[in-house]
This record gives structure tokens, C-alpha cells and sequence, in this order.
């Protein structure tokens, strides 16, 4: 290798390390006017594009690296990662899979290629794998918190709570300033008057001045004073928190608005024929707003014996994003809805049901639990007309407080409703709205289930359930504490306890804030009365 392509990749290397993308490239380009065969500069200008969110880029560079020098378990390990975050599993998977047996040949190990392998395990769903190869990268090298929050997420999805807990607290001990895993350590409750993070969280609340950083640990904060019964300070860090990182993004509720009446105008007085889907009957999808009992139904259906969870698949929104040919930032929104009238129903149907490979074809039917499907109920019951869809339908304040005190994906704009309880009330308002029109259109596929209702019965109840899923009713459904399935939702910790009514009326603790909140529901439910 010329001494000047070497410096140069060592700068490359340095800058990219330090975030000095312009700088990195400079360098990488360089280096290919000198040898274009070089193929680290193709990785490292994946690095790049990957740090920009430019994952399509990223993975045809990788596979141009791969393709120069063959076999490399880093570069193979990052492209089963990004296939991964491209939301193709499929392909995940085969690279997971190929660089699991490559890496078990070549000793000694890269812990940076065990970690990428592990998360890229734990992007498709598959996180008891995501597990062993991020405890083998710990103990290569037990001093990079990122290998150790990483352990203590998947740890979490798969039930060991003692285990993520002396994980994130490893990954805090490394960096204190790590604060997304403050927020996951106050997750996993244990939490008392004599036994709490609050002065150390505070702290760290008025030392971060970044918003998202803000959020976590003003998440943290209002969990652990939540515990006390002091639910005046939650709320405040709650709040404060959210409108700090509001700050950042331009919302409004009429865009939501204006999606959810373009929903109702598509499907309203319209019918449509089974013949124009893809025929199969294994789907079953659990929707609703999120924290309104989504995954405990879930795990009532994935603990028969004929059905398996999916977890909670992005896939079909994307699917339908993708060949709707939409070109709006959204995933989903008024223009993606009037685009996705010329999709091909059958191949939205059948490429569905491919995307899912990665993690069923193991048991006659699977669980998809995305909540925010139910704005693709109409979509998915044209793509698959076999499909069993259940919503859940909550109590209105138990549901506006748990969707306001939830910490969703940050930057995530679905969820921008969640910052304000006025947009997130006016929200559930548009949701009731769909659900009702779902029900009138489908009601041979969609199943509304009352959420007090299951936990106060669950045993008729979950019956109910199983019949409407076109299944034989199991004794063992009921009993959800022991479906050892993992559990990637910020229910993990809840679901691994036996059915019982503890959240119901869990508003009332913010009652002193909600005043707002009873006036717009009030004022919709007068509104309905006139009608």
C-alpha cells in the first residue's frame, strides 16, 4: 500500500471517529483517485452516509467493500445491521446468519462485530441471538458503554430484568452522562422512598441543555416520583421535558387531521372484493393507540399454541409507503393515502407476508403488533381480505394520560400528538372516529375489545378473543406470565406479571391536569349527542 493512502486511511479513520464527515470523505475520496479498488474507503464512506440516515447508500457501498475484499465480518456484520434498519429482515438475516458462522472460524473476535451483530439480531427480532453475541462483546471489551446498553435493552426484551439492570447500570458507571440509559434503568422499576436515582437525575436534568437528552431523563424523573406518589413533580418534569423538545420540531393537529379525513373519504361508503388480496389467513394484527392494552392482548394470542409474535412490524406502512410511490416525508399521511389507491393489493399482500420470513412461517398464524396499523386497516384488510385485525379500545383518560407519560421513539413523527395533552386528546378523538368507521366497514375482521372489560373478565373475555382469531380455545392463553416469547414494547415489564386490573383509573393520580383534557371530551361527546 503507498505510504499516502495509508496516512490518508488513518486520517479517514480519525475524522470519521471524531464526526468530522466532510473531513472523512475528503480523505476517502482521495484515497480512491489513487487505488479504486480500496475497499475500506467504500466502507468507510458507508460510515458516512449511515450517520446522515442515507441507509440505502450506505448498503450499496458496504456491498461494493464486500464484493472488493470477501469474507470480512465487519463489513458483513453492518450489512446484515442495515439491511436490517432498511426494514428488509430477510436479507438481515442471511448476512446475520452467514457472519454468525464466518466470525465462529476466526478467532480471536472483534467485539465491535459482535456488538453490530447482535443489534443487527435485535433490529429483526430475533433478540435471544441479539443476546449472545452482545455478551461476547462485553466481555471482549467491557469498557464501551454503547456494547452495554445494547446488552441491556435486549436483556430486557427477553425477560432477564436483573440482567439489563446491572447492564445499564455497567453502561452508566462507564459514561454517567449516558442518558438513555438512566431513562432504561428507571424503566425497569424496583424503585422505593429509600431506594431511587432522583438527586443524581436532577442534576442531570438541569445539566443537559440538548432536548432529547432532556427527555430521557425528564422521563426518568417523572417515573421515579411517580413511586414517591408525588405526581406534581412528574408532571412537571414530564411536561417541562416535552415542551422543550417540542421546541425542535413544527407540529400542528391538523395534520393528523387532515390524515385521518382522508382515511375516512377513501374507504367511507366504499366495498370491495375479497378476490382482490393475497389469500392467506395467518396475519392477525393488534392495533389501537399505544399503552391501551395492545400488548397484553398480544400475548394472549401468541401464547396458543398454532401462533407466534412478529413483534411490532413497521413492514406493511412501509410497503404501502414504498409502492404508493409517495413522495412526502411521512410515512403515512394525506398524500400517501390518495397514492396507495392504485397500489396492486395482491403483491402488497404477498410482499407483506415475505417481509415477515425472518421471524414466522413457525406456527399456522403470527401476531403483528403495531398499534398505529389501525390507520392501515383498510389497506391491510384489501391487501390480506383473511386477515383477523383486533382493536383495543380503552378508557378515554387512562388512555390520553399513558400516551402523554409514554417516552415513544424520539424524532419519531407519528408521535408527535403525545407532547401536549390537548393534541393528544384531540388525537384519541380522530382514532375513536376511524375505529368506529373500521368496525361498520369490516365487521366480520375487526374486533373492537374493551380493555376493563379483559381485565376484569378475562376468562370470557380472552374466549371471545380466541374465537374471533378462528382458533380453539387453549387454557394456557390466559396465562401470559409464562409466554416466554420476547416482549420488545414498553410493556416488557408489566406482560411478565399474570392479568390483573392495576392500571385501570390510573389517571386520576394526574386528575389535577386534565381539566383541558375533560373539557374537549366533553365538548365531543355533547357535539355527538346533537347530532
Amino acid at each position: 500500500m503507498p505510504s499516502t493512502i495509508k496516512v490518508l486511511h488513518q486520517q479517514a479513520q480519525q475524522a470519521l471517529n471524531q464526526g468530522l464527515y466532510q473531513q472523512a470523505h475528503q480523505h476517502l475520496m482521495l484515497i480512491l483517485q489513487q487505488d479504486k479498488y480500496f475497499a475500506d474507503a467504500y466502507f468507510l464512506l458507508a460510515m458516512i452516509a449511515s450517520a446522515h440516515d442515507n441507509v440505502a447508500k450506505a448498503i450499496v457501498l458496504i456491498e461494493q467493500a464486500n464484493a472488493l475484499a470477501p469474507n470480512n465480518p465487519e463489513y458483513l456484520s453492518q450489512l446484515a445491521k442495515h439491511y436490517a434498519l432498511d426494514n428488509n429482515p430477510i436479507e438481515a438475516l442471511h448476512f446475520a446468519e452467514f457472519t454468525a458462522k464466518l466470525i465462529a472460524q476466526l478467532p480471536p473476535q472483534s467485539s465491535l462485530t459482535l456488538d453490530t451483530l447482535g443489534v443487527a439480531y435485535s433490529h429483526i427480532g430475533l433478540h435471544e441471538k441479539a443476546v449472545v453475541f452482545l455478551k461476547k462483546a462485553v466481555l471482549i471489551n467491557n469498557k464501551n458503554p454503547s456494547y452495554f446498553f445494547n446488552l441491556a435493552t435486549s436483556l430486557k426484551f427477553i425477560g432477564d430484568f436483573e440482567g439489563a439492570k446491572k447492564a445499564y447500570q455497567k453502561t452508566i458507571t462507564i459514561a454517567p452522562n449516558y442518558y438513555k440509559a438512566h431513562a432504561g434503568l428507571t424503566g425497569l422499576g424496583g424503585l422505593s422512598k429509600d431506594c431511587n436515582h432522583i438527586p443524581l437525575l436532577e442534576q442531570l436534568f438541569i445539566q443537559t441543555q440538548q432536548a432529547e437528552d432532556r427527555l430521557y431523563i425528564g422521563h426518568a424523573l417523572a417515573r421515579e416520583y411517580e413511586v414517591l406518589g408525588d405526581f406534581d413533580k412528574a408532571f412537571h418534569y414530564l411536561d417541562s421535558a416535552k415542551k422543550f423538545k417540542s421546541k425542535e420540531f413544527s407540529y400542528s393537529i391538523d395534520e393528523d387531521k387532515a390524515l385521518f379525513k382522508s382515511l375516512i373519504s377513501q374507504f367511507k361508503g366504499s366495498e370491495y372484493s375479497p378476490s382482490q388480496g393475497f389469500s392467506t389467513d395467518e396475519a392477525i394484527f393488534v392495533v389501537g393507540m399505544p399503552r391501551s392494552g395492545t400488548t397484553l392482548v398480544e400475548r394472549i394470542i401468541s401464547h396458543h399454541s398454532e401462533v407466534s409474535s412478529a413483534g411490532e412490524l413497521q413492514n406493511f406502512g412501509l410497503l404501502v409507503k414504498k409502492m404508493s410511490k409517495s413522495s412526502s416525508k411521512r410515512i403515512i399521511d394525506r398524500d400517501t393515502v390518495r397514492a396507495a389507491q392504485h397500489i396492486n393489493f395482491a403483491e402488497l399482500g404477498q410482499a407483506y407476508i415475505n417481509s415477515t420470513r425472518a421471524v414466522t412461517c413457525k406456527t399456522a398464524k403470527f401476531v403483528d403488533k403495531m398499534p398505529l396499523n389501525f390507520l392501515y386497516v383498510g389497506f391491510i384488510l384489501q391487501a390480506l381480505p383473511n386477515a383477523k385485525i383486533i382493536c383495543l379500545d380503552r378508557n378515554p383518560l387512562d388512555t390520553i394520560v399513558s400516551n402523554f407519560r409514554q417516552l415513544f421513539a424520539v424524532n419519531q413523527s407519528n408521535y408527535n400528538y403525545a407532547y401536549d395533552l390537548q393534541t393528544t386528546t384531540e388525537y384519541y378523538l380522530l382514532f375513536k372516529e376511524l375505529a368506529k368507521l373500521w368496525l361498520a366497514l369490516f365487521p366480520d375482521n375487526f374486533y373492537l375489545i374493551n380493555y376493563e372489560k379483559l381485565v376484569n373478565d378475562p376468562l370470557n373475555e380472552a374466549k371471545q378473543l380466541i374465537e374471533f382469531c378462528g382458533l380453539g380455545w387453549q387454557e394456557q392463553c390466559l396465562n401470559i406470565h409464562q409466554n416466554s416469547a420476547p416482549v420488545a414494547t414498553a410493556s416488557a415489564l408489566q406482560v411478565r406479571s399474570p392479568i390483573h386490573n392495576n392500571s385501570v383509573g390510573n389517571w386520576k393520580k394526574y386528575d389535577a391536569y386534565l381539566e383541558g383534557v375533560k373539557k374537549i371530551l366533553a365538548t365531543d361527546l355533547a357535539a355527538k349527542v346533537d347530532d
